[in-house]
């Protein structure tokens, strides 16, 4: 009995040297917390058995306990992963992140402690200069006509610390959102913030994006022909027009009809006149007379 407790004890001691918990990212990489962007820190286990992961902590409280759907743990026998499914500034306060094990001398595995994430300046959205246009997804998308003027503003969000910075943003674009080049002809930048076009035509149709931190925000502008708006009053003209061709061939037609209809009732009533048989009998009496005497 002695010697099974002997070789559980060895057995378990040679399990545990065998542990071994990874992080990832790992330590050789700057985790950087982008503002209303998800994040995940995860935890790997390599050893022979399970890992045994209990539950994800910020400065010592259970993520468990905080408001549900801001963090996501999901967990296996061999790995955990905590997703910050929104990263606020308050999750840019947190000194320590880690996770707990129900492995024996490896509670805390201090490779995956993580500590305090800065907070980078990343672009939330893509506002224009038409105040009244709802723009608060970072994919969206605007109508103009050609000949219209449009501004783009780039919107940065920072940690307190950095608000008020100038940041070094890139602007490009796309027709299709899957290779982005230089900005077309006529987009000019005006600011580090800001992209004009003073006259907007066909080509300028597009994606526009700009980008911080490696971190993009996008906007699709639609051009429309400069005659798009006339086309539903076009449309009423050429239905109003077909409309009256209609009605005038109907006419014209249900006047041949009304007239011919006449000339038949007059030849029938001067056929039925009395007048005009009475006027008939003598020269039939006349032309027997001669008849008669031929």
């Amino acid at each position: 009995m002695q010697f099974y407790f002997i070789f559980l004890t060895v057995l378990n001691i040679f399990v545990s040297s065998n542990a071994k918990y990874m992080r990832s990212p790992d330590k050789n990489v700057q985790i950087k917390g982008a503002l209303k962007h998800s994040l995940d820190l995860k935890c790997v286990y390599d050893g022979d058995d399970a890992g045994q992961f209990v539950e994800w902590y910020k400065d010592g409280i259970p993520v468990s306990q905080e408001k549900p759907g801001h963090y996501i743990v999901h967990s296996t026998s061999k790995e955990s992963t905590l997703t910050i499914k929104i990263f606020v500034e308050a999750d840019g306060h947190v000194k320590k992140w880690h996770v707990k094990t129900g492995k024996a001398g490896f509670e805390e595995p201090i490779e995956c402690q993580f500590g305090q994430i800065p907070i980078i300046a990343t672009p939330q959205r893509i506002e224009t200069d038409q105040t009244n246009e709802k723009l608060d997804s970072p994919h969206v998308s605007v109508r103009r006509v050609q000949g219209d003027r449009i501004i783009f503003t780039c919107i940065i969000e920072a940690g307190e610390e950095d608000k008020g910075k100038v940041y070094d943003i890139a602007w490009d674009f796309s027709k299709n959102s899957d290779i982005y080049t230089k900005l077309p002809h006529g987009a000019v930048i005006l600011s580090k913030t800001q992209l004009t076009i003073d006259q907007i035509e066909k080509s300028h149709n597009g994606y526009y994006r700009c980008t911080v931190n490696d971190v993009s925000s996008t906007i699709l502008l639609r051009v429309k022909d400069r005659l798009a708006a006339l086309w539903p009053f076009l449309g009423i003209v050429g239905v109003v027009i077909v409309l009256v061709i209609i009605i005038l061939i109907s006419e014209k037609r249900e006047r041949s009809t009304r007239q011919a209809a006449t000339t038949d009732d007059e030849e029938n009533d001067h056929a039925n006149d009395p007048l005009v048989r009475s006027s008939n009998k003598p020269s039939d009496d006349e032309n027997k007379k001669r008849a008669v005497k031929a």
